[in-house]
């Protein structure tokens, strides 16, 4: 291949390459704007706001496991004082293998 044709491949890439490249950086530039936007309407009530009512769900779900726990520690106690039920025989012997 001659110098000059290299050189024609070589722009054709590039040419070709160009749009891709600009299309790509402006909508880099573009989300950037929309992410800056987005995160200047969030004022800080509304974010106060959110976090107190995930801090009162979070609340919420521990008072609900702290009590089926407290349920589950007392059915235990409850059958620890009784004595285990007799074991049933099986129905068909078990045989090694």
């Amino acid at each position: 291949m001659t110098p000059d044709m290299v050189l024609i491949v070589v722009l054709a890439v590039l040419g070709a390459a160009a749009l891709p490249l600009a299309v790509w950086l402006r909508a880099q530039k573009r989300i950037r704007h929309l992410e800056m936007t987005l995160l200047a309407q969030t004022t800080d009530g509304d974010r106060y706001e959110e976090l107190r009512a995930l801090l009162q769900q979070i609340a919420t779900q521990t008072d609900h496991l702290a009590g089926a726990q407290a349920q589950l520690a007392h059915r235990l106690g409850d059958r620890m004082d009784q004595p285990p039920p007799p074991r049933a025989e099986p129905v068909r012997p078990v045989t090694p293998h």
